[in-house]
């Protein structure tokens, strides 16, 4: 009996004790096994916000110092202003004007040009509102002390490349023609237009005004005097703000007075009839 106990009560001690490694062995695996799923975890997203942010681009090449390149630019746009003109003491020659340079599609900023010496006399020879050029030159800044004692900065683009754009449409441009829907030809990209629209309202005397008097509907509404290129209010790649710069145009020139005749330019102001 003693010794059927003594059996039972070992029996019950290593139970216990086995019972009691298993319990323990329990919280033993599972705390191991959680920090290796939270390394692995870490691991993936470590990797991967690596790979974002190690992405890297060509480093810009390098190229020698160029002193015709500081602050170099170039400028297509319309000449806004007649060029003036002035004989200094020193026997230079300075002219400048202003160039109306499209921002986008309705909209253009001024940019002042000055020309120096043999460029200052070619300029004020051949240059005049309305022409459309391109200008390579380097931008430089003046400043003006102003009644107040305020400095203000002005920036000007100093002259030292002038040529005329072409104008003259090329046999591949008008191949690109299409019919605007009323049987008028324009062409099929809205830059073009824009600009002719623009380089009328830089200078509508150059222009003939055939709205009052043209007996075909389909006819242009305004004509170049000596391109020939032609416009018409309600065309398909016309601008919305063509209408509303008409009226103020029509305002200051009298409305349907002269019409087809040549108009005083000096009677618009450049700086609000460009102010798309």
């Amino acid at each position: 009996m003693a010794s059927q106990q003594a059996v039972s009560s070992s029996t019950t001690s290593r139970n216990v004790l086995v019972f009691l490694k298993t319990a323990v062995s329990k919280p033993h695996f599972r705390v191991a096994s959680s920090p290796s799923w939270r390394t692995r975890r870490w691991k993936g997203l470590g990797s991967l916000k690596c790979s974002i942010t190690t992405s890297s681009y060509p480093k810009p090449s390098e190229i020698p110092w160029q002193k015709e390149l500081w602050n170099s630019v170039n400028l297509i746009g319309i000449v806004a202003v007649p060029v003036e003109i002035k004989h200094l003491p020193s026997g230079k020659v300075v002219a400048w004007t202003c160039l109306s340079v499209k921002k986008n599609a309705t909209q253009t900023s001024l940019i002042n040009l000055t020309f120096w010496d043999d460029l200052a006399l070619v300029a004020s020879q051949h240059l005049q509102k309305g022409h459309q050029v391109h200008v390579s030159g380097r931008l430089i800044t003046d400043t003006v002390e102003s009644e107040e004692g305020k400095t203000n900065a002005y920036y000007k683009v100093v002259a030292q490349q002038l040529n005329f754009i072409e104008r003259n449409l090329s046999k591949v441009a008008l191949a690109d023609q299409e019919s605007d829907g009323s049987g008028r030809k324009v062409s099929s990209g809205t830059g073009s237009v824009v600009e002719l629209w623009q380089a009328f309202f830089a200078n509508p005397g150059e222009w003939w005004d055939n709205r009052m008097t043209k007996r075909n509907p389909k006819a242009p509404d305004f004509k170049h005097k000596d391109t020939g290129e032609a416009l018409w209010i309600e065309g398909r790649y016309t601008p919305q703000w063509v209408s509303s710069q008409l009226e103020i145009l029509d305002a200051r020139m009298g409305s349907n007075a002269g019409h087809g005749a040549r108009m005083p330019v000096h009677m618009v102001p450049a700086d609000q009839i460009l102010s798309f």
